[in-house]
């Protein structure tokens, strides 16, 4: 009688290339899953180091965001637990790791250690009432503007000027509220705060840079509530990047959710976001500011 041969019925096995993890031989090199995730980086031309660096990142955390621990989702590319691509070191584009669309959107030009800085002093800020100290940014580029968007540093501080009701920095602030097409209820509300606090952030109190483009604390205007002109208000270039499309109510949650896990060691809670609207696409700083 013949003997079966001890292959048959078993199916061969490999590993795979991506996540480590055992899958079916087949001409594929990746699980599903990684598959998709290969696809996405060949189509944001990822370089080898980058690619290298994300899956190493993947075998040890999963689909983990590096920034919170927040579970990712694959499906969704509009939503803010959305897995993107983020720089650890916004300059090195070698160093990649997963994060959700939300948290890599809050990191903005910033290193994984200036961010949790910024959660936590934020946090402080909003619990303790402490003074946000500024640390610099070492990467941060700032605003691409053009020449004519530049503010004057000669004539900044000058008292007025002829024939007009502004000073000059004042005067640029007006073209600049003008040029976005903010509604005058939200320039009137802009200039009743200036008047009454100075060129200070809305949210944490800085005093704001009004000469300097690329500083990361350089004056911009942020729609209190995402996508509704008629409250504006003035924050820096940084925190208005962290706060990304957040209503203010949702920025200090996870503002405080970071911090818990930054000291703590807590685990990020999501929650639903009615005011997230930002499909996960590739883009500037500069892309983000008016």
């Amino acid at each position: 009688m013949k003997k079966p041969n001890d292959d048959q019925g078993s199916t061969a096995q490999a590993f795979c290339r991506g996540c480590g993890k055992r899958i079916l031989l087949s001409r594929f090199k990746f699980c599903p899953d990684c598959a998709l995730l290969d696809a996405r980086m060949e189509n944001e031309n990822l370089t080898a180091g980058a690619r290298k660096s994300f899956w190493s990142y993947r075998r040890t955390y999963g689909l983990k965001c590096c920034f919170s621990g927040v579970s990712l989702e694959l499906d969704d590319d509009t939503g803010p637990w959305y897995l993107v691509f983020s720089r650890l070191d916004p300059d090195d584009r070698n160093k990649v790791a997963a994060a959700s669309a939300l948290f890599n959107a809050m990191k903005a030009g910033m290193t994984k250690k200036e961010l949790k800085y910024y959660a936590l002093a934020l946090n402080d800020h909003r619990e303790k009432n402490l003074k946000v100290r500024k640390i610099p940014l070492v990467h941060w580029h700032g605003l691409n503007l053009s020449k004519d968007d530049r503010v004057c540093a000669g004539c900044g501080r000058a008292a007025a000027l002829k024939g007009r009701k502004y000073c000059a920095r004042c005067a640029r602030i007006e073209r600049r509220m003008q040029r976005a097409r903010f509604p005058r209820e939200a320039i009137l509300g802009v200039w009743e705060y200036i008047r009454k606090y100075g060129f200070v952030c809305y949210y944490t109190g800085m005093a704001l840079d009004l000469d300097d483009p690329p500083s990361p604390w350089y004056l911009v205007f942020d729609h209190w509530m995402p996508r509704d002109p008629r409250k504006i208000v003035i924050t820096s270039s940084v925190v208005n990047l962290m706060k990304s499309d957040l209503t203010e109510k949702d920025f200090w949650y996870f503002i405080r959710q970071l911090a818990n896990y930054y000291r703590k060691g807590s685990p990020v809670r999501k929650r639903k976001l009615s005011s997230w609207s930002r499909p996960y696409s590739l883009q500037k700083i500069s892309d983000n500011f008016i």
